[in-house]
């Protein structure tokens, strides 16, 4: 008599989300994010600061743009970020 055996497939798990400090180009506005991936921080970006469009998100110390998940994975948990949308442009 043969042995049956029961597998049980589990989704893959999703990285645990990570602390960010995201504000606004006039740094009038800050906020506090949590995500595992660089899509996941435009997406609740856009929906904390309420901005629809196309965003670019760059360090806040330096201006440097994030714009690959290699990148982000790279960057330390409570990085700060800056959200430019259109036209706008880093100062210090």
């Amino acid at each position: 008599v043969g042995a049956v055996t029961k597998q049980t497939l589990f989704p893959p798990l999703m990285p645990a989300g990570r602390p960010f400090r995201v504000s606004n180009a006039s740094r009038s506005s800050r906020k506090g994010i949590v995500a595992s991936s660089l899509q996941e921080l435009i997406s609740k970006t856009l929906d904390a600061f309420l901005i629809s469009g196309i965003v670019i998100l760059v360090l806040e110390e330096d201006g440097t743009v994030v714009d690959t998940e290699e990148f982000f994975q790279s960057l330390d948990d409570n990085t700060h970020f800056m959200v430019l949308e259109r036209g706008q442009k880093w100062t210090q």
